[in-house]
């Protein structure tokens, strides 16, 4: 989901000294018009240590960031060759579609999804690439979607769960996440689109400082992105 929302609480990515690396903090970065976010997260201060920008081979300077670039397969287009570019960068993690339960983004039938899935990428796991389901959305079709697509894919290889969420309140999102855990409690999380709607600077610190911290303690989340990276305004 292509929204953007404020990032407020740059300390929780870049700190004021040598950082150790968190595996779980990830970056959803598509500012192209303004690489030098990037390069500010691209410091010995940083403790992100993933990245994705939503395509299947990172820009130059996603590349030469030394941050860990997951490919995704976004929608149908290209996933011919998906995981031939996958091999040649010798990425170690995938990403799913993304959103295809809206008819805005990738829009697939998850039947459909999971035929491609089959055909296409499952064999990505043969090279030891662990692969990250299709990222449904937090609207009321999003986990229905997932259900009917983990159903038709039986057999398939699935290492974990993106989710996105977007909305208001620490509590609802933190429903969410268990939500989701309760419904697939074979598969770790990570969420890799997420963000608060308020309107309000301190509301939108307090969510992003206190979900983070959060999830950090949940063995089930194996990973979060906020969406997004934007620091220059800063």
């Amino acid at each position: 989901m292509v929204h953007r929302f404020r990032l407020l609480a740059v300390a929780l990515y870049i700190t004021t000294v040598v950082a150790v690396k968190n595996p779980k903090r990830g970056l959803a970065f598509a500012e192209a018009d303004n690489i030098n976010d990037i390069k500010k997260a691209n410091t010995s201060a940083s403790v992100v240590s993933w990245q994705y920008d939503w395509a299947q081979t990172p820009p130059d300077y996603l590349a030469k960031s030394g941050i860990q670039y997951i490919p995704m397969q976004w929608g149908v287009n290209g996933i011919e060759t998906f995981a031939a570019k996958v091999r040649a960068q010798k990425a170690k993690i995938i990403l799913g579609f993304n959103e295809p339960d809206f008819d805005s983004q990738s829009n697939i039938d998850p039947v459909r999804a999971a035929a491609l899935w089959k055909q296409y990428i499952n064999p990505l796991a043969d090279s030891g690439v662990r692969l990250g389901a299709p990222a449904v959305t937090n609207a009321p079709s999003g986990r229905p979607w997932l259900a009917n697509f983990l159903a038709a894919c039986n057999g398939c290889k699935i290492d974990f769960i993106p989710i996105h969420w977007y909305g208001q309140g620490i509590g609802n999102f933190y429903d969410y996440l268990w939500q989701v855990h309760y419904q697939f409690p074979n598969y770790p999380i990570w969420v890799t689109e997420y963000a608060s709607t308020s309107t309000n600077d301190a509301e939108v610190l307090d969510f992003l400082t206190s979900t983070a911290r959060y999830m950090d303690t949940l063995d089930w989340i194996g990973g979060y992105a906020w969406f997004a990276f934007f620091v220059s305004a800063f």
